[in-house]
């Protein structure tokens, strides 16, 4: 998995941004300098292409980044939380914390992004249009016209209704609505998504064998691979939080954790407590209360010379709502909390005291087994 870095805030959403969308734009940039403005405007000089390109480029940024703030826009206004805008290979996604609310939301939310890139691309054209009443057509017609002309196309890709694009994600609204279940809807969905996917392989194939088409190819294949692996993960979570939506992590909540105080010396900690109780994670406890956690890895990852005078409260991490939640906490959160965080465990307290832990192991076996157990009749909350 690449690592993301937040670039800035639009619109109170954070937007950020992976290694791969820098891969994107490099190659983009020299696609557009090197190929498709040489050709569609030729006899100009290098640096002028380049211009171009950065140009396009920017346009391109910027209307992705208006595609997925539409989406969020819709998605906040119908109490569906937006964690974030990432930006990365095949474009941009608005992440989204848990599954909608209700088939409407979730509609209004996929069309808007095609929406607004329909938006966005007429008022490209129409910018060329009214660049060439007062001036020659030239670079920046070329440039607002290519911009005008993709994000149509990307307005018209993303309704092809194969889940999950945005068609894809409007048709399991409409399903959703009909079947009054969300998981059935998301299966059928993903499944004609599937189809979409394998489409664009065999095409990527085509490409190779009669085309030699090496590079075209690659990348049809890649966006048909991204198309069923972001599907199958779909699916995959919608289930997940439907069987765990019922529960509170009290259910699978281990009271057995030894906690550690604040004043105890690393080595200490050490010898007295790890090599006793092989507890990767410590909750650290002060007169009764919670006050924050160390961990194993936290601790070997250490300066050894250190573990002799630095105390536990010098190291912890403090409690916070992304290691530490309530014993009515709801499960189905709780594993996205873990998911999201990349954690093992989250630790539970009511007011301040210490009450347990939930592992991320512990809701894994009970989702493999109740999905063994009664696979096709999941818990669905729909509204």
């Amino acid at each position: 998995m690449f690592r993301r870095a937040t670039l800035f805030h639009f619109f109170g959403f954070p937007v950020k941004a992976d290694a791969s969308w820098v891969f994107l734009s490099v190659l983009l940039m020299w696609t557009l300098s090197t190929k498709i403005f040489p050709y569609s405007l030729p006899k100009l000089d290098l640096q002028t292409y380049q211009i171009m390109g950065f140009a396009a480029l920017v346009g391109i940024f910027v209307s992705i980044i208006a595609h997925e703030v539409a989406h969020a826009v819709i998605a906040e206004y119908y109490h569906m939380p937006i964690e974030s805008i990432t930006l990365f290979i095949f474009g941009g996604v608005a992440e989204m914390r848990g599954d909608p609310s209700h088939p409407k939301g979730e509609f209004l939310m996929a069309i808007a992004g095609p929406v607004m890139s329909g938006l966005m691309g007429l008022f490209f054209w129409a910018a060329a249009e009214l660049y060439q009443l007062y001036f020659r057509p030239g670079p920046t017609t070329e440039v607002l016209i290519y911009l005008g002309n993709i994000n149509l196309l990307i307005a018209v890709f993303n309704m092809v209704p194969a889940f999950p694009l945005d068609g894809g994600r409007a048709l399991r609204a409409v399903i959703w609505k009909m079947k009054n279940n969300l998981v059935l809807a998301t299966r059928i969905a993903s499944n004609l998504g599937a189809a979409f996917a394998y489409g664009l392989m065999a095409y990527a194939c085509y490409k190779v064998v009669w085309w030699n088409q090496l590079g075209a190819a690659f990348w049809w294949g890649m966006l048909g691979y991204f198309v069923l692996a972001a599907g199958s993960y779909a699916v995959k979570q919608t289930e997940n939080r439907s069987l765990l939506g019922a529960e509170t992590v009290s259910r699978f909540m281990h009271d057995q954790i030894v906690p550690v105080s604040p004043d105890l010396v690393l080595n200490d900690l050490v010898e007295n407590f790890v090599s006793k109780h092989y507890q990767r994670v410590y909750p650290v406890v002060d007169r009764g209360q919670l006050v924050g956690v160390i961990t194993l890895q936290s601790l070997l990852s250490m300066d050894r010379s250190k573990w002799l005078w630095l105390h536990v409260s010098s190291v912890m991490e403090p409690v916070t709502a992304d290691n530490t939640v309530s014993s009515s906490y709801n499960a189905a959160e709780a594993l996205d909390l873990m998911q999201r965080h990349q954690r093992d465990q989250l630790l539970i307290a009511d007011d301040g005291k210490f009450m347990g832990a939930v592992a991320l192991r512990d809701l894994a076996a009970f989702l493999s087994i109740t999905k063994k157990i009664d696979y096709n009749k999941p818990v669905v909350h729909s509204k």
